[in-house]
């Protein structure tokens, strides 16, 4: 079998290259906790790794003020997209709120856990920059 052809990737870095690879279309099914409960909101998560890919996937919907996960931590960063209602990030000894359409950067190694202020849901999507979840649990 050939070795597929290098696809240059515009990184500034003129050897940066990726391999060409198969596309891959996930259907919400796979990745969807419960979508028949919440139809109209993204819930669930998906580790992209199996598909190539150096990064996973959090859909938050948090309905419920308060809600969100406890503190924790990464070797990796985690991007949080900020979609609808507004959270308050624990990220080391800070407090950020954030609201939608901000984008809150957590570098890796980094105590974080957030929670729903609202009025009405937090809707996040947190993307690690790792091909499968490595979480430690600290509370």
């Amino acid at each position: 079998m050939a070795k597929p052809a290098p696809v240059f990737a515009s990184t500034g870095d003129p050897a940066f290259v990726y391999p060409r690879l198969t596309a891959h279309v996930i259907d919400r099914d796979k990745w969807a906790r419960t979508p028949d409960r919440w139809p109209d909101h993204w819930q669930g998560e998906l580790q992209c790794g199996a598909y190539g890919s150096r990064s996973c996937l959090i859909f938050n919907y948090l309905p419920e003020i308060g809600g969100g996960p406890r503190l924790h931590m990464h070797p990796y960063c985690e991007i949080f997209i900020i979609r609808a209602g507004t959270g308050l990030f624990t990220v080391g000894d800070q407090q950020i709120e954030a609201s939608a359409g901000q984008i809150l950067i957590v570098p890796p190694n980094t105590p974080h856990k957030f929670t729903n202020l609202g009025p009405g849901p937090l809707e996040t999507t947190d993307i690690h920059e790792n091909g499968s979840f490595i979480t430690e649990w600290l509370e």
